[in-house]
């Protein structure tokens, strides 16, 4: 195998220069130290790019990624040079590096163009660690309060202070005493003080031992520098500000009139101590108390003033939320403008996809290029018997179109699918949960959802579905939802079979445990978290769990006894893991996934979860290089081209690791319409968890804990991909290529497709036809190159 690898270099013109007078062409920083790792030094670098002055920034522009332009480049100056390796200076102390020290090196060439070079070479000395960290406050009260909260200070022992550190140890400790009463205080009013010198120097004793031991001392400090640092009341702070205040009145405006404010056409109730003023009673009075964490004679807190509009806000039964706090001496009045939204609100979209299968000639059973279109239409009821109930009533309507189907044939329509659902969100927790529960929670609703829908697929099958769920989501801390559904019920009757689907079924034994009809009855419980780096704002994070069980009730109670339920009920548990990690850079970003499914069926006669269950890969969300359910399970060949059978798999175990670099293009409209490209590596498979040979023995489906049969199982695909980002929607295409088949034993399945442009985009060659005389016919050769190696997507949004 022959491997060329190209190399490009890129080339910078420099264009309107000024002849024979030097001016800023390149910028380099060096870091002299070795202990830090490459990507430290690379975000280090970057940061002090950031602190040249603006005279010292060079306007390049990148050109197709190869040639670099720039275009009236700044005139050099050595005062503007110093003063960015000044501003570098300063910058590292809020790094913790003290001691740093920045040395500018210019270097001209000769000739007509004076490029000048510049390099900053940064010798970063040691990092100043933190020694100690105390509070030192007047006020007993907020000495008391800032000593409480000392474990979760931004400030920690032995490591190194950061203005970052810093500001948001101000802002923490300003919100636990605005949570305390104090409304007026701001971090303006602290101050964060340090102190670097050595106590030993000023300690000087007439035994000569204790001076050596002092010189030791200093020594010992010089190579391991610290600080000791405190945080104290400003000086000259504003006496209003250490002093707590307490709400006297409490109003609510719930329906408010925003363009009449006269207040004798409003009624007003006192309920619980708070004053609510309306027009027209459209709202009861309770949704209004059990969203209010604020009542007359309460301390101010920021976190119950914050949780009442977050509450308020939630709901969405209100279309502005207006609040606005006076005060009086030590005392407070909170008003609450609350305008209500339309109580009805109508929603319709179009969503797409699309998949290359690039089979021509095959039944709809296993359809070539799909396109899939469905439309969804929604009327939503935001405040259903004046309680802020929302009832929603949804209709989706799709169809798959095989757009290699010749036209006029039946076999256009791969499948279409016709299904309702109601869901009602009621703001609070329901049985058997009390009241006072929900006042603890930060947000909560309990929700009714049902469902039934009918899909047909062509030439194959026909199935009903019914689905019933009730449950609960909590809003917890740090930004985590839960979601509990003690009763979930779904039931699918697969009928219409046809013999081209049995016939597959006798073919494929794995499949006659998955395809029929099954009853679910259970219990779900999931979690999830979007969390960002404090420290790294540009780094974001989310994780995904949820657990699923069929065949108990409430987690509890065991239904396979009960002789009243319909047959086909399914016993299993399922658990699914999702991580996302993503990191932002200024004009690109990397976003990496993981997600591990596992599905066990327990019952006695269970083999496999039921086929709506099962997971699947491949599509525009999931292995890019293969079609939709077009991989697995394990290394289960791929079915030949041209070959009439149905290719849906899928499986109880499904593995898989996404990483994708996402970057900008070109704006294609200013501030609306953007160019975006991407380049992705998908790795994963699916398997059975249990063997579905007939006979017994190894089935290459089943999953096994073996790192070797793993490796060997599972698919890559890589490709790349361009957007367009019209800022509130994205639409996606990506191209993905399979580099490694799981169905390949040579070289564990490693196989480098020959990407041309011919075998991506070709139609095949005419040739003669051997038993026809005279006549010729399309050999299809790139047809099939892509049918084994590539797959087209368009998707709507981001993948993941």
């Amino acid at each position: 195998m022959l491997i060329t690898l190209v190399f490009v270099n890129s080339c910078t013109i420099v264009q309107k220069y000024q002849k024979n007078i030097p001016f800023v062409y390149k910028n380099r920083i060096t870091i002299l130290r070795s202990d830090l790792k490459k990507e430290e030094k690379d975000v280090l670098k970057t940061k002090m790019m950031g602190q040249l002055e603006d005279s010292m920034r060079i306007p390049l522009k990148e050109i197709a990624f190869i040639v670099n332009k720039i275009k009236n480049p700044p005139l050099y100056d050595s005062a503007n040079a110093n003063q960015s390796a000044r501003n570098m200076k300063a910058s590292l102390t809020h790094l913790g590096y003290y001691n740093a020290q920045v040395k500018t090196i210019a270097d001209t060439s000769k000739g007509v163009q004076r490029r000048v070079t510049t390099e900053f070479r940064i010798d970063l000395g040691k990092l100043t660690l933190i020694e100690s960290y105390q509070f030192k406050f007047n006020n007993q009260d907020l000495q008391h309060i800032a000593n409480a909260g000392i474990k979760s200070s931004f400030i920690q022992l032995n490591k190194p202070v950061t203005k970052t550190d810093i500001e948001n140890e101000k802002v923490r400790l300003v919100d636990s005493f605005r949570n305390n009463g104090y409304y007026k205080l701001t971090a303006e009013d602290l101050s964060m003080k340090g102190d670097t010198s050595i106590a030993a120097l000023i300690a000087i004793s007439d035994n000569p031992f204790d001076n050596l031991l002092t010189i030791e001392e200093v020594n010992k400090r010089r190579e391991n520098p610290t600080i000791k640092l405190w945080i104290t009341q400003q000086a000259g702070a504003d006496t209003m500000h250490i002093k707590k205040f307490h709400y006297k009145n409490v109003i609510i405006y719930p329906d408010y009139l925003q363009n009449n404010n006269a207040e004798t056409i409003y009624k007003t109730d006192t309920i619980e101590n708070c004053l609510i003023k309306y027009n027209r009673k459209i709202f009861n009075p309770d949704i209004l108390i059990r969203n209010l964490f604020v009542k007359s004679g309460d301390i101010y807190s920021l976190e119950a003033f914050t949780r009442t509009i977050n509450g308020f806000n939630k709901l969405g039964a209100w279309q502005n939320i207006n609040a606005q706090i006076t005060d009086s001496a030590d005392n407070l009045t909170l008003v609450l403008q609350l305008t209500p939204a339309k109580k009805y609100g109508f929603d319709a979209n179009l969503e797409t996809s699309y998949s290359t299968n690039s089979n021509n000639n095959v039944s709809v059973a296993n359809a070539g290029n799909l396109l899939g279109l469905s439309g969804n239409l929604s009327l939503q009821n935001r405040n259903l018997w004046k309680r802020g109930i929302r009832m929603t009533n949804a209709i989706r309507a799709g169809v798959e179109l095989n757009l290699n189907a010749q036209r006029g044939s039946k076999q256009s329509i791969n499948s279409n699918e016709l299904s309702y659902t109601n869901t009602i969100s009621i703001p609070k927790l329901i049985f058997p949960f009390p009241n006072e529960l929900g006042r603890k929670l930060s947000g909560e609703q309990s929700f009714i959802s049902s469902n039934v829908s009918n899909t047909n697929r062509i030439d194959l099958f026909k199935l009903f579905s019914l689905g019933a769920a009730f449950g609960y989501e909590l809003s917890l801390k740090k930004n985590r939802i839960l979601t509990i559904k003690p009763l979930n019920i779904e039931y699918s009757n697969l009928y219409g079979r046809t013999a081209t689907f049995d016939s597959t079924l006798n073919k494929n034994p794995y499949l006659r445990y998955s395809f029929n009809t099954a009853l679910v009855v259970g219990s779900t419980i999931g979690i999830s978290q979007t969390k960002t780096n404090l420290r790294h704002p540009e780094r974001q994070r989310s994780i995904k769990l949820n657990f699923e069980e069929s065949g108990n009730l409430f987690f509890l109670l065991p239904l396979n006894n009960i002789g009243w339920l319909p047959e086909g009920l399914r016993q299993f548990v399922k658990l699914d893991v999702e991580y996302t990690n993503t990191i932002n850079f200024k004009k690109s970003s990397f976003v990496w996934r993981s997600f591990t499914g596992i599905g066990i069926p327990i019952g006695k006669s269970d083999s496999s979860l039921p086929f709506f269950k099962q997971y699947y890969a491949g599509g525009p969300n999931s292995m890019r290089g293969w079609p939709i359910r077009g991989i697995g399970p394990g290394s289960k060949p791929q079915s030949n081209y041209n070959e009439r059978l149905l290719n849906d798999r899928t499986g109880d175990i499904r593995l898989e690791l996404n990483g994708e670099y996402r970057y900008n293009l070109i704006q294609i409209r200013p501030n609306s319409i953007y160019l975006k490209g991407s380049l992705f590596v998908d790795i994963g498979n699916i398997w059975n968890f249990r063997n579905t040979a007939i006979g017994g023995g190894y089935d290459s489906l089943q999953f096994r804990l073996d790192p070797k049969k793993i490796y060997q199982q599972l698919g890559v695909s890589a490709g790349t991909g361009f957007q367009v980002d019209f800022t509130y929607f994205l639409i996606r295409f990506d191209l993905g290529f399979r580099f490694k088949k799981p169905y390949l034993s040579q070289n564990n399945g490693w196989q480098i497709p020959k990407i041309t442009l011919k075998n991506i985009f070709g139609k095949g060659e005419n040739i003669p036809d051997p038993n026809n005389p005279g006549a010729t016919y399309n050999d299809e050769r790139y047809r099939k190159w892509r049918y084994d190696n590539f797959n087209f997507t368009i998707g709507l949004s981001y993948p993941f």
